[in-house]
């Protein structure tokens, strides 16, 4: 069954939007992945069609038992069509956002390719920078880049 790009996006929206009441209500502890892809000195970021409009790196929650490596996997196919192979655990971020507990999950991936394909209804749109030249990004993504760099 083939939905409109536009109504996909809001009912992303409309989900999010529900998830944050939930998150309100019961502050539950959550789980979730991020992945540094990295191709040729340069990152790729995303920026979700829900939420706040900043770059990000791919990823998301993890399923209940689910495993961080295979969720992490199976998020940045679902999200920007990639198969990250070789994933190397970098370290654990933790904090709380949207009244959640957060645990996540870092991982890092070579790519041998830049070529993406993005899930037009949860991404509004995926650019690799220039690892010296990175834009704004999301307090996530700032803790899981100095995890990986060490600092």
């Amino acid at each position: 069954m083939w939905i409109p790009i536009p109504l996909l996006r809001a009912g992303y929206r409309c989900a999010y939007a529900l998830l944050r009441l939930y998150w309100f209500i019961v502050q539950p502890r959550v789980r979730g992945a991020l992945a540094l892809l990295v191709y040729n000195n340069q990152l790729l970021l995303v920026r979700n069609t829900y939420g706040r409009p900043v770059w990000t790196l791919p990823g998301g929650m993890m399923k209940r038992s689910e495993e961080p490596a295979v969720a992490m996997q199976r998020e940045v196919y679902e999200e920007v069509g990639v198969a990250a192979n070789g994933l190397q655990h970098v370290g654990v971020c933790t904090g709380r956002q949207a009244h959640r507990h957060d645990t996540i999950y870092v991982f890092f991936a070579q790519v041998p390719q830049p070529t993406v394909q993005i899930d037009p209804g949860e991404i509004l749109e995926a650019h690799w920078f220039p690892l010296a030249e990175l834009p704004s990004v999301s307090t996530y993504t700032r803790q899981a880049l100095t995890l990986w760099q060490g600092k």
